[in-house]
């Protein structure tokens, strides 16, 4: 009996500071980053999207999956080879997780199509970093 004990005390504690971590992860992702939902191309109409964060720094940006455990990026964007590609509003079901003021973006980058939807700021801030980054002519060579 004292040794059941032992281990249901045990399991309990893992699974509490399991969940204690998890909270932790997603409250520093959402407090140090820029918001976004995510989807990879191709997918189905209206489907697809991940919510998560967005890290940026010089050579990429880092998007941070709201919903996994993985301690590092789930995804990263280059800042070379990336190129706005089209722009649109949310349609149909995308309401359902999505604003009337969100800005869906489609990119495209060495590792293939995404659509990214932004809110205003998001956008600006994402469209400031890809044209910012120095022309590959003004680059030295080594």
């Amino acid at each position: 009996m004292h040794i059941a004990l032992t281990v249901c005390v045990v399991v309990i504690a893992v699974v509490v500071l399991a969940a204690v971590g998890v909270l932790l992860r997603v409250q520093r992702l959402r407090v140090t980053g820029s918001p976004i939902i995510i989807r990879y191309l191709p997918a189905a109409p209206e489907q697809g999207w991940r919510h998560g964060t967005l890290r940026y720094d010089d050579h990429e940006v880092r998007f941070y999956r709201l919903s996994s455990l993985r301690i590092g990026p789930s995804w990263t964007v280059p800042r070379w080879g990336t190129e706005i590609i089209g722009r649109r509003a949310p349609r149909g079901t995308e309401f359902d997780i999505m604003d009337a003021g969100v800005h869906v973006v489609r990119i495209h980058q060495p590792d293939g199509d995404a659509e990214l939807a932004f809110e205003r700021d998001g956008l600006t801030a994402f469209q400031a970093w890809l044209e910012s980054r120095p022309s590959p002519r003004t680059q030295r060579l080594l």
